[in-house]
């Protein structure tokens, strides 16, 4: 179920499933559903534990779902995947939701949306949200904050706010607190705090083209040429985005787990985008698509001041599915 139905169904008083796994690259509705079923029961919430994959083993985690909190009768075990804990346990979670704790409840956050069948868990989708969701998100995540949020300011932040849900939240926030005693947060609030931020964002342009986004990559380009980025540094910054993709794509092939890999290439605000990018390409796309970037550098240092089209070119080819 997605997220939405999983709070539908908590708000309607349904007895907790024994295994939740609350997966998908949407931190925070993943950190939204644990405290959600935290809510749902006042024993639940009294009484949790969080467990990082890192830090713990199943032992560990059986151990925890087994044995009751002291003086109560229920307990919420939050375990933190940080990369591929759920899937390198599977069996010994299908063996355990054979027989299940009676009272316990296993909440397990996964940043991926590709998680195993479980028979008797529920698994609830934390995806990012389709514009139109978005926007009933953005209103809906307003009125939690006490304001409105009017059609032109929601759009707005959508496009200026950051490609995650932790981020536009963080500027409602914000937004929220600038509006004051208004009822409302306006465009004009979201153009004095919020900026160009997508389009200045030092990731941004080459997370679009990995993303193979041909529409959003040229459009975030064009406006970073309009706010004066160097052409150079732009490029630059692509050749970056895409050299961390095939180390990481290499990483991943030997066998390193998803969290060690964004570790050691200091992926860090960006980390369950940056792998999802890495999912949908095959190494040979990313040589490729780097070998693009090293022939437009020759063509830039050769353009005789016409840069731009040249860049513009090359976005369009790495946001394509493949590089022509």
């Amino acid at each position: 179920m997605d997220f939405a139905a999983f709070a539908a169904e908590l708000r309607g008083k349904k007895a907790p499933a024994p295994v939740y796994v609350i997966a998908g690259p949407e931190a925070l509705l993943r950190e939204r559903a644990a405290a959600l079923l935290a809510e749902s029961d006042p024993e639940l919430g009294a009484n949790q534990i969080r467990l990082s994959s890192s830090e713990t083993d199943w032992a560990r985690v059986s151990d925890e779902l087994y044995t009751p909190p002291f003086l109560a009768a229920k307990k919420l075990v939050v375990l933190v995947d940080e990369g591929n804990f759920v899937h390198n346990n599977v069996e010994a979670l299908r063996g355990y939701l054979k027989q299940p704790s009676t009272a316990n409840v296993l909440a397990a956050l996964v940043p991926t949306e590709k998680v195993p069948a479980l028979a008797g868990a529920c698994l609830v989708e934390c995806r990012s949200l389709k514009p139109g969701d978005l926007q009933r998100w953005l209103s809906s995540e307003a009125q939690r904050l006490g304001k409105t949020l009017d059609r032109v300011a929601g759009e707005l932040l959508a496009t200026r706010g950051g490609g995650t849900l932790s981020a536009l939240a963080g500027h409602l926030a914000k937004l929220a607190a600038h509006a004051g005693s208004r009822a409302s947060i306006t465009a004009d609030d979201v153009r004095t705090l919020v900026g160009y931020q997508e389009e200045r964002e030092v990731y941004e342009l080459s997370l679009a083209a990995a993303a193979k986004d041909v529409a959003k990559a040229y459009r975030v380009l064009r406006a970073l040429i309009r706010s004066g980025e160097a052409v150079q540094v732009l490029l630059w910054k692509l050749a970056w985005q895409y050299r961390k993709l095939a180390e990481a794509k290499k990483l991943l092939a030997s066998g390193r787990r998803r969290f060690e890999v964004t570790s050691q290439l200091q992926i860090t605000f960006y980390a369950d985008e940056f792998l999802r990018l890495v999912d949908g390409h095959t190494i040979g796309e990313l040589v490729d698509k780097h070998g693009e970037i090293l022939k437009a550098d020759v063509a830039l240092k050769t353009s005789g001041g016409n840069e731009v089209p040249v860049l513009e070119s090359l976005v369009c080819r790495l946001a394509s599915p493949a590089a022509r």
